[in-house]
């Protein structure tokens, strides 16, 4: 009998809340679809052409399914 074919696992991808910490509350920027924070920050920031010195504010919140 033919063994299964091993396959690499998905990477999976979570919903991530974008954030920009800027006072109480938060403002919210966009929602993201990225394996981790940092990779969901780092769209948001491209996407919505935010400075690299104001990168530091922006926080990732994940979202329940």
């Amino acid at each position: 009998m033919a063994k299964a074919k091993k396959t690499k696992p998905r990477e999976r991808l979570f919903e991530w809340r974008v954030s920009f910490i800027k006072g109480t509350p938060a403002k919210f920027i966009d929602f993201a679809y990225a394996p981790d924070a940092a990779t969901a920050e780092r769209q948001v920031a491209e996407a919505h052409e935010i400075p690299d010195t104001l990168r530091d504010r922006l926080v990732a919140i994940r979202e329940a399914l």
